[in-house]
């Protein structure tokens, strides 16, 4: 017997354990694969993740902004909480009659209405977090729009609030006089 042989004998039927070079190479390639796809799902949530943030004070604004005008009459010939008075039969206007917003009456007062920062008369809001938002008001007439018979009966509210990052978000409203 060889002196080689005599230090490392070979059982017969034992087998070889352990990774081949090979084995090695094709884990690290399918975990690399793996692991970039990981990556790049956490890489897309996580540059989204202030949209939620943004979208809940641009909701709240609106919904601030929205309470102030719903709260106010209909038109200038109509009374607070609707109906007809004389001259009632008229058109559908838009009149903006309110020089400044502690004057504003009306509906039609904050047609084309931009406020950046916004700012509302009333508000238990701090608007101090919305100094960098703009807020655009639109105003039309919109009785046709709702299958009403005479367009002088309802109008549509468009309020747009536009976050810092340049995304908008639009909530429409319908306001009538019955």
């Amino acid at each position: 017997m060889r002196m080689k042989d005599r230090a490392y004998p070979k059982r017969i039927g034992a087998h070889q354990s352990g990774v081949t070079l090979v084995e090695l190479i094709i884990t690290i390639v399918v975990l690399g694969i793996a692991l970039s796809a990981l990556v790049s799902a956490l890489s897309e949530g996580v540059s989204q993740s202030a949209t939620p943030l943004w979208e809940g004070k641009a909701l709240e604004l609106q919904q601030a902004y929205l309470d102030e005008i719903l709260a106010m009459q209909f038109d200038d010939a109509t009374p607070v909480g609707g109906g007809e008075v004389d001259g009632a039969n008229a058109p559908c206007t838009l009149s903006n009659e309110g020089q400044s917003r502690s004057q504003f009456d009306d509906v039609d007062d904050y047609h084309n209405l931009t406020d950046t920062p916004p700012v509302l008369i009333e508000s238990s809001i701090d608007m101090s977090q919305y100094a960098q938002y703009s807020v655009r008001v639109q105003v039309a007439c919109a009785g046709s729009e709702l299958g009403l018979s005479e367009n002088r009966l309802a109008k549509r509210i468009l309020v747009t609030v536009i976050a810092p990052g340049g995304q908008s978000r639009n909530v429409a409203v319908y306001k009538g006089n019955f």
